[in-house]
């Protein structure tokens, strides 16, 4: 059972570190933070996440895994699945870079950072909605650039809610399905791109994904399994 409250603020440092603030003061799972702006909004690895005031749907929500805490990193996939199954209710296609982005027409308009607080997850989302435009080198987007009109926030927000933790459920007993969805809406999927791990450059065809929800990465006709990256991109045909 969902028991957790809804907190609003219109500024926050970072949505996930208020969150993690609340579980240690006892929220329950379900507790939602949301914010109109974050200042020291962040990624994976650290990295800077921002969006103008207003214009973005920022978002943590906390939840009690009924699985493994080795299994956590799942719920990455499973949000992002999340978020291109509700894209789709509003008619915008998106589709998942493997493992945290989702992407619309090749540009980034969403990311989820997964961290866990004592016995609970975290979940973090930053969607672009009303942005009208980005530095022509961010390779970002928004859902009013690419759907010609703005989305209403609420009905999104409520609609993300309910598919995080419906698809979040499956990722101990049926993480399969979750696989399978990654699969069909994989960006990257049967295209060459480079990474790098702790340091290291390795190219290769991006296979798709393990049912470990590992990066399959073919390099030379072998499989290299591949459980977590610092940086992704395509490389240019």
């Amino acid at each position: 059972m969902l028991e957790g409250r809804f907190h609003y603020a219109q500024v926050l440092e970072s949505s996930n570190d208020t969150a993690a603030g609340l579980i240690r003061s006892g929220a329950q799972s379900g507790t939602l933070v949301m914010a109109e702006e974050q200042t020291n909004g962040r990624g994976r690895g650290g990295n800077q996440w921002s969006c103008p005031r207003g214009q973005g749907l920022l978002f943590s929500l906390v939840l009690e895994p009924d699985f493994d805490r080795t299994q956590w990193s799942r719920l990455a996939l499973a949000t992002g699945v999340a978020l291109v199954e509700v894209l789709d209710k509003f008619g915008i296609s998106a589709d998942i870079k493997w493992p945290n982005d989702v992407w619309i027409s090749g540009k980034k308009c969403a990311g989820v950072l997964v961290e866990g607080c004592e016995d609970r997850v975290v979940i973090g989302v930053g969607l672009n909605i009303a942005v009208k435009e980005f530095p022509s080198d961010l390779g970002a987007t928004s859902l009013l650039i690419e759907a010609g009109r703005v989305i209403e926030r609420e009905a999104l927000l409520a609609e993300l809610v309910q598919s995080i933790i419906a698809w979040g459920s499956r990722c101990c007993s049926d993480f399969d399905s979750v696989v399978d969805a990654v699969n069909r809406r994989c960006v990257m999927k049967g295209e060459m791109i480079q990474l790098r791990q702790d340091g290291v450059l390795l190219s290769g065809m991006m296979a798709g994904v393990s049912g470990d929800g590992y990066l399959m990465l073919e390099v030379d006709g072998e499989i290299e399994m591949i459980a977590q990256a610092d940086a992704i991109r395509l490389l240019q045909s």
